[in-house]
């Protein structure tokens, strides 16, 4: 047995002071401990008043701690004898699988325009024009004011707001034809909540960005009024340079708004 766990098991048992019998192997030399010499008037007494302590001690300890300093003991055992380059290994978690981001995809960047906003009545008119828009005696607007006449509607529109794209000067900034049709809607859905508009008029090729980032050609929206998404339904024209310039689209424009001018004719 080697001399560390023979002196455990020794401090375990309350043993302070051993002489072995025999030689121990693998045993430290160790001399024989200083007996003080004997008295006999006082042996009696002091092994009458010191014996019961150690075995009142020894009898107070129950089966229960004598288990647990086995097993201190036992533990202390385990660790010695271990190896030094003898390591429990480290169990490392497994890393969780990284999920790549869906990629976005950007279209190409949309050319700048600019729109205004118009209120007649209970019909608004998105208008595509060339800054600084339509001015009180552009012959744009005096068109816009005949037809206006034309459907009975209010011949004086009033600004109300304009629309400038790109948003913003930053180059980082989303310029493509799908963050200008949402951007669009959301400045339509602002500006005319609350205003009562049961329809909405579109001159020029970038008001049909309401419909999506690929608007249909102009020539697929002739008839009624298209449905749009949170907003009143719209109905869709050529640029007013282009309606002064061609009379057959004024025409086309005519029949298209006579199936519809009888809505705005009852919310008046």
């Amino acid at each position: 047995m080697l001399e560390s766990t023979r002196l455990d098991y020794l401090a375990a048992m309350g043993v302070v002071g051993w002489v072995p019998r025999h030689p121990l192997a693998h045993a430290a030399f160790r001399f024989p401990p200083e007996l003080p010499p004997f008295d006999e008037s006082t042996a009696v007494s002091e092994v009458d008043s010191a014996a019961p302590a150690p075995l009142i001690e020894r009898e107070s300890k129950g089966p229960t701690q004598v288990a647990d300093v086995i097993e201190s003991v036992r533990a202390s055992i385990s660790l010695r004898a271990a190896k030094p380059g003898q390591v429990q290994p480290t169990v490392v978690p497994e890393p969780e699988p990284v999920v790549p981001e869906p990629e976005v995809v950007i279209g190409p960047p949309l050319g700048p325009f600019y729109l205004q906003l118009w209120m007649a009545g209970p019909c608004a008119l998105l208008i595509e024009t060339p800054e600084p828009g339509l001015e009180s005696a552009s012959p744009a607007l005096q068109l816009l004011k005949d037809i206006l006449r034309a459907v009975r509607l209010p011949q004086t529109p009033h600004l109300l707001s304009d629309f400038h794209w790109p948003l913003t000067r930053n180059p980082q900034f989303d310029r493509s034809a799908s963050a200008a049709s949402l951007a669009l809607q959301a400045f339509m859905q602002g500006r005319l909540e609350g205003q009562g508009v049961v329809s909405i008029g579109c001159f020029g090729h970038h008001p049909r960005l309401l419909l999506g980032a690929e608007p249909p050609a102009l020539d697929r929206l002739e008839g009624a009024e298209q449905v749009l998404e949170h907003l009143p339904p719209a109905w869709f024209a050529p640029t007013l340079e282009s309606l002064m310039h061609d009379q057959q689209s004024k025409a086309q424009l005519w029949h298209k708004l006579r199936r519809i001018m009888s809505r705005w004719q009852a919310e008046q």
